[in-house]
């Protein structure tokens, strides 16, 4: 199984985005740090952490040489960036996301060759996703998606079909502009006749970023 897994992280928050529960800088890097170690000690998954409000996570500086071939943290400021300026005024998460699931595919440095990509919350372990996977030759599948498709806490495309699945402009089939993230990606990959829609995975109780609910199963 050749994957990488894309965490997407936002520490400090952009408070004019909507759906926004957990603001608390602190509280969002605690579950961050905690969910990075695990899949770190716990899988032998490539890891690319992408944050895009440039915090550097300095907590994670041994992590970085002790596992410098398969985890790497890239880190940017959006509203720095001439290519993402097109965000400013975009009040949608799914939207700021999408670029940094972007980011990271193409400025890292390890993540090629990966014949799957899989783009996950950062906020969340999912302790059963590896040996899962051992069951399947991904590479006989388009695309991935966590069990609840009107969810988009996980999502995973084959390499060739990334420009696809994760194209930055959030427009669906019939032109329009979709930033209800969750409905753009269940469209996308229905596009595709060869989908793993994975089992409910359990997982430790992790707040939601976006409303007040702990989750239990992705």
């Amino acid at each position: 199984m050749n994957a990488t897994i894309i965490l997407t992280s936002t520490v400090n928050i952009n408070p004019n985005k909507w759906w926004l529960f957990q603001r608390d800088k602190n509280e969002r890097l605690e579950l961050y740090l905690k969910s990075v170690l695990q899949w770190l000690t716990k899988t032998n998954f490539k890891i690319v952490l992408v944050e895009n409000s440039g915090y550097n996570y300095d907590e994670l500086n041994a992590e970085k040489e002790l596992y410098k071939d398969r985890f790497e943290v890239l880190t940017f400021v959006e509203s720095e960036l001439e290519e993402s300026r097109y965000l400013i005024d975009n009040p949608h998460k799914g939207a700021s996301e999408m670029f940094t699931i972007n980011y990271g595919f193409y400025c890292s440095k390890i993540i090629n060759p990966s014949d799957f990509i899989i783009k996950i919350t950062a906020r969340y372990f999912i302790p059963g996703l590896e040996d899962y996977l051992k069951k399947y030759d991904l590479n006989e599948y388009d695309c991935l998606t966590q069990n609840s498709r009107d969810s988009c806490e996980m999502i995973g495309s084959h390499a060739k079909n990334f420009n696809q699945i994760f194209n930055v402009n959030l427009i669906n089939k019939n032109g329009q502009y979709i930033g209800h993230i969750e409905d753009l990606w269940k469209e996308r990959t229905s596009e595709y006749t060869r989908i793993l829609i994975c089992e409910p995975f359990q997982i430790e109780p992790t707040q939601m970023g976006g409303v007040n609910v702990i989750r239990t199963f992705l």
